[in-house]
């Protein structure tokens, strides 16, 4: 994992604090252990996170998120709550969805040693907010001192008729510093909604051709992807016959509980979204932090005065399998 300063975090996110007489901290979470760490092979963490696009919180906030207080809506109070989860872990790699404050992540993140990429997504809903009008898509970001970039692809991913599904996917070929070997890093948001599970199924189905026409046989991957699936539906299934859920290797083939908890006027939605893909034959996962326990989220679920989003991130320790 990437170290720096602590001093200057504190100084950063000080001028950032939000004003109201309430604590504003990151959940307490474990990590799960994964495997043991061999000698050699370098360490890099990785976060995936569905920071919730402003615009989205601002079309109609009664309508999506009915019981969550407006100041925890507020952008003043979710900028803080965000870069303080992403500097409180220093992740290397940080792959995020449903950015529509790009520029913002940039400019922070960059005084840390980061360097990032942004993809709008297709049909983003956020163009049409009054007061708004940025797209959201999505972004990675990756330390310098760990990184170069050496291509980058994207595209919309594509139902079996050849039309756009309104999802979107990235692909980052990053090379190690120490080396040069090369590190694969995806990114995709699928399109959520009512009446879109066959929708779904296809851009999961496009998004594996899509991880296949960038990376070679030998070639570490890691994907974040947030599915937007609800119970029962196989979209997961297909992304993940060539690559590894770290969590589920966490928590012994489980899924998490839940990555995404909120309230709407239709009653709560507390689903299993996000996930953290690998490649299990150059990769190997050392830890993964653990899900929130239930009582920590509070009666209004997400956001609130300790999570900036309606999802959580989460976040992997790898190490790299020396052949």
């Amino acid at each position: 994992m990437t170290i720096f300063g602590g001093g200057s975090a504190l100084k950063v996110l000080s001028t950032m604090k939000p004003t109201h007489n309430e604590p504003y901290m990151v959940m307490s979470r474990k990590w799960l252990p994964c495997t043991s760490p061999k000698e050699q092979g370098q360490v890099f963490r990785v976060m995936q996170w569905n920071v919730l696009a402003q615009g989205l919180t601002t079309s109609n906030p009664r309508k999506n998120f009915c019981q969550t207080q407006e100041k925890h809506l507020a952008w003043e109070t979710r900028r803080y709550l965000l870069l303080l989860e992403i500097l409180t872990y220093r992740p290397d790699v940080i792959i995020l969805c449903e950015i529509d404050r790009f520029d913002f992540f940039e400019g922070k993140l960059r005084d840390f040693g980061y360097k990032g990429k942004f993809i709008e997504r297709p049909f983003s809903p956020c163009v049409d907010v009054p007061g708004e009008g940025s797209p959201d898509g999505c972004a990675v970001f990756y330390h310098g001192e760990r990184f170069t970039l050496a291509d980058l692809h994207h595209r919309q991913l594509l139902n079996q008729m050849k039309h756009s599904t309104g999802s979107l996917a990235m692909a980052l070929r990053l090379e190690f510093v120490e080396d040069n070997a090369p590190l694969v890093v995806i990114n995709s948001h699928l399109k959520g909604g009512p009446k879109t599970e066959q929708t779904r199924l296809e851009a999961c189905q496009d998004l594996a051709t899509f991880i296949k026409e960038h990376t070679f046989q030998n070639d570490m991957v890691v994907a974040g992807v947030d599915v937007c699936e609800e119970p029962g539906e196989q979209g997961y299934e297909t992304i993940t016959k060539h690559l590894r859920d770290s969590y589920t290797f966490a928590l012994d083939g489980k899924s998490p509980d839940f990555t995404t908890w909120r309230i709407r006027p239709m009653g709560e939605e507390k689903y299993t979204n996000d996930c953290i893909l690998y490649s299990d034959q150059q990769l190997r996962p050392l830890q993964a932090l653990g899900i929130p326990r239930d009582n920590q989220i509070g009666q209004s679920r997400l956001p609130n005065n300790y999570c900036g989003s309606d999802h959580i991130p989460l976040l992997t320790d790898f190490q790299r399998i020396m052949h």
